[in-house]
């Protein structure tokens, strides 16, 4: 893909970029393109913000972006890729916490430390919602609670899928189950989709969804039963979904949101990092972009400089590592 082109293609290209007005930054490019690599299947929530900003971020950049998608192993083989490519800023990772700060602590296969990734962009932040399959038997949180108990004494607990061991879905579910005093039987998926259409199929009890896109749709419509969020305040694009905090007091520290963020090895030099930061800024400004990322649930994150991005990254690896030892999250 990095190949130099030919005397009649490179002046193809050139035509073309000229006309798009990128033709000087491309040229001190040599051409080459930028990656964005999504670490998880087509059609998670990674992959359509990714390919949401990828016009966007082509356009400020000046040279063509792709949105390659690398799933497997947690995310570790589409974030061991991005290591493995040269730090020169042309390859990057657009992940949730879970690939480069969960994974490494639940697969003893991966290699990578969180610490050896920065960030360049931050999407914003998003809840989920603890949601069951449309003919569970419970209208309600408490109804729910109860008829987990109940499962789970009569040896047949409840089904909760996730998206793999060590994942942000996972955790919270097992988080949930112990601080409920309630036993769960995890089921894992390839993705979010698959988990999701399977809730809403039957094939699973529960799992904690993300707000927005599939997910949305399907509790809006009826096809989910929304039992509350994992917001500290009931989340704007479903208000009935009042958080898990406020429904019992063994939740009352329950409070978790998705972020996705566009990483780069560490190594790669500050210009290269900052170049793709302002990219991903401008592209973050478009209202459309804007107005995208609302309607998936997510709050826009106001621009940062990579300081800013750095410490939040720092902050998080803390807190997700900490939340792994508290629910006993053993390497496998």
């Amino acid at each position: 893909m990095n190949e130099q082109p030919g005397f009649r293609g490179r002046r193809t290209l050139l035509a073309t970029l000229a006309v798009g007005g990128f033709a000087p930054l491309a040229l001190a490019q040599g051409g080459r393109h930028v990656t964005i690599i999504v670490p998880q299947p087509a059609g998670n929530p990674g992959d359509v913000f990714a390919r949401r900003l990828q016009q966007q971020m082509q356009r400020e950049l000046g040279q063509t972006v792709i949105v390659e998608n690398q799933p497997g192993a947690g995310g570790a083989i589409g974030v061991q890729r991005m290591l493995n490519a040269p730090a020169d800023g042309l390859t990057a990772v657009m992940v949730s916490q879970t690939e480069p700060i969960l994974t490494p602590a639940a697969l003893l296969s991966v290699r990578y430390k969180p610490g050896q990734m920065r960030p360049v962009g931050l999407l914003g932040r998003a809840c989920y919602v603890l949601a069951g399959r449309p003919d569970l038997p419970a209208q309600k949180y408490s109804e729910l609670l109860a008829l987990a108990r109940a499962a789970d004494k009569a040896g047949k607990p409840l089904s909760f899928g996730h998206i793999g061991q060590g994942s942000m879905i996972h955790l919270m579910g097992a988080q949930w189950a112990q601080l409920s005093g309630v036993q769960l039987s995890h089921i894992p998926y390839r993705g979010v989709p698959p988990a999701v259409q399977d809730l809403a199929g039957g094939q699973i009890d529960l799992s904690f969804v993300p707000l927005g896109g599939l997910g949305l749709d399907l509790i809006t419509t009826g096809k989910l039963r929304a039992f509350g969020s994992t917001a500290e305040q009931a989340p704007a694009l479903l208000p009935n979904a009042a958080p898990l905090r406020n429904q019992d007091t063994a939740l009352r520290n329950f409070v978790h949101t998705a972020w996705g963020a566009l990483l780069v090895p560490r190594a790669v030099p500050d210009a290269a990092a900052k170049r793709l930061n302002a990219a991903f800024d401008a592209a973050m400004r478009d209202p459309e972009v804007q107005a995208f990322l609302r309607s998936q649930g997510t709050d826009p994150q106001s621009p940062l400089t990579l300081a800013e991005l750095d410490r939040f990254y720092q902050t998080e690896i803390q807190t997700h590592q900490a939340l792994a030892r508290a629910v006993g999250l053993v390497a496998e």
